[in-house]
């Protein structure tokens, strides 16, 4: 027993460094591609274009995944993943923007839903119930911070040229020799998998949760730095308001967990779902006001904090290659959700005004409280 705790710790560990590695590469080039091809005279559009790839590689890829996960190893595919990611930014470091571009930022976005998507279920498996929530948000909390690192490395090597890639395969060439080292194989088929709607159907709220933070995100991260200055925010001043919130936010994730493993799962998403909706609304009054500086983190934990512990409650209810298949679905959400949100909160800016974003962030949450009534109403707290 203490053997495989050993084994389970080295895992979560040693996964959970890896894709910190990866992921500051990741936040690098998310930031590096637009200035590029802006330097390079493409337009806004297809800028906005090359993201939209970028956001259908890992929901394309989710459909495929419990697929490819059943006929090959999950340990080779995340490698093979690792190294196409590595080799695509030998492609961003020799060709030009345009078309080649798409093509690779594609090819990143189903590398990127394998690596990931396979790489958390390890994290996942290895995990006992007790403490699920609390891994769950220390992982959240490292991934959201990594990501911030990666843009840091832009002024030290700047944007034109290969030097910048050169330097972002720095941190994918070591999380790839961490990866090497995991030990993993039989977390991906203790059990068969079902298709997508049976396995989404035998736990409809764990999706509802991702699928309500996927929009959120998407949303607030296109539109709030434009609220924000529409209400008297200078330029600089929103986007320090939003990293901020960003940053700060991060210190909730693993209290969050630590109340979900102790008091339960349902009460701590009840919890989050009223702060993310009465602190999206409260942007309203308080966005020209000082108090909006601690409001965002707290609004962005209680976002969060859904997320979470639907994600730990995955782990909770699917076991084995089920598991894989669930993980899948929640990698086709958070494509669905880059895809779908930024839109629709566009259309009803165009037509209503600014001033709707509040009431469009907290909307995104009304089918987390629907879902929570229907599978056991407000009294039912139990995990």
């Amino acid at each position: 027993m203490a053997d495989r705790v050993t084994r389970n710790n080295s895992l979560i560990f040693g996964a959970i460094v890896a894709l910190a590695c990866c992921n500051i590469a990741f936040g690098m080039s998310i930031q590096l591609i637009p200035l590029v091809m802006d330097h390079e005279g493409d337009s806004k559009t297809l800028i906005g274009l090359s993201t939209t790839l970028g956001q259908t590689g890992p929901m394309f890829m989710g459909f495929f995944l419990p697929m490819l996960t059943r006929r090959f190893s999950t340990h080779k595919l995340v490698l093979i993943a690792l190294t196409v990611i590595i080799l695509m930014m030998i492609g961003f470091a020799t060709t030009q923007p345009k078309w080649s571009w798409f093509v690779i930022r594609f090819i990143v976005g189903l590398s990127m839903s394998v690596l990931f998507t396979t790489s958390e279920t390890w994290i996942q498996a290895a995990t006992d119930d007790k403490s699920r929530a609390r891994i769950m948000g220390l992982y959240i909390s490292v991934m959201t911070l990594s990501f911030g690192v990666g843009p840091l490395l832009i002024p030290v090597t700047g944007f034109l040229g290969p030097w910048p890639w050169l330097a972002g395969m720095v941190p994918l060439l070591i999380g790839l020799g961490f990866m090497a080292t995991l030990k993993v194989e039989k977390v991906a088929h203790e059990e068969e998998a079902h298709g997508f709607l049976a396995t989404a159907l035998k736990a409809p709220l764990i999706f509802i949760c991702v699928g309500a933070t996927t929009i959120f995100e998407s949303i607030m991260l296109s539109f709030f730095t434009l609220y924000a200055i529409a209400n008297g925010r200078s330029l600089d001043e929103a986007a320090l308001l939003l990293s901020f919130g960003i940053a700060a936010g991060l210190v909730f994730f693993y209290p969050i967990g630590w109340l979900a493993d102790h008091w339960s799962r349902r009460g701590t998403i009840w919890l989050c779902v009223a702060v993310a909706i009465i602190g999206s609304l409260a942007q309203a009054p308080l966005i020209s006001t000082l108090a909006i500086w601690p409001l965002i983190p707290v609004l962005r934990a209680g976002a969060f904090g859904t997320y979470l512990n639907g994600f730990a409650m995955l782990g909770d209810r699917f076991k084995g290659a089920e598991l894989i298949t669930a993980a899948a679905i929640v990698s086709v959400l958070w494509g669905v959700g880059g895809v779908i949100g930024p839109p629709l909160a566009g259309f009803a800016i165009d037509h209503i005004g600014i001033g709707i974003l509040p009431y469009a962030m907290a909307i995104c949450y009304l089918p987390v409280i629907a879902g929570m009534m229907l599978t056991g109403g407000p009294a039912k707290l139990a995990r």
